[in-house]
């Protein structure tokens, strides 16, 4: 799962949101992506894709510097516009708020290790799981043109999603 995200907006309004979702179709990213858009008048993803996008819901949850609090009975979203706005896409295609906790509790989650992003690198990493099971899942986020180089996938899988980067930000 990749997160790219263009930044329009956040010094006119202080705040961003996450428009669309591009996942690998199931053969992998030299099979194509699959862009999924808010839905029409409603501004949400749909429900029925939820499967689809569980697993970048699922990275968007974890690895995230972003919070949310209640604060007299409503959902208070903090931290820098980017880290809201994937946090904000990511609980809404997981459920809802209920359902993040819930995720984000799970022992297999537990955050046990995390390079926050800065602007040199340009990206985050975060690893969670267990220890005592040995088993660990690490999640990289940042610049399209940073991760890339971290994905393991043949010059043809890498060339299409370049491809398909490009034509997105060409359509914003």
């Amino acid at each position: 799962s990749v997160f790219c995200s263009d930044k329009t907006g956040t010094l006119t309004k202080g705040e961003m949101t996450v428009q669309d979702l591009v996942v690998p179709l199931p053969g992998g990213p030299s099979e194509g992506m699959q862009v999924f858009n808010r839905e029409e008048g409603t501004q949400i993803f749909g429900v029925k894709h939820r499967e689809t996008l569980a697993d970048i819901a699922l990275c968007g949850l974890l690895n995230n510097g972003a919070d949310i609090k209640m604060e007299e009975g409503k959902e208070i979203f903090s931290g820098s516009p980017t880290e809201v706005a994937i946090l904000h896409a990511s609980t809404e295609v997981h459920g809802g708020s209920s359902a993040m906790r819930s995720t984000k509790s799970k022992l297999e989650n537990d955050k046990i290790f995390e390079i926050p992003f800065n602007s040199e690198n340009k990206w985050m990493l975060t690893i969670h799981g267990q220890l005592s099971s040995g088993k660990a899942v690490a999640i990289l986020k940042g610049a399209p043109d940073r991760v890339l180089n971290f994905c393991a996938m043949d010059a043809v899988g890498k060339a299409k999603v370049e491809e398909h980067m490009k034509a997105l930000m060409n359509d914003a």
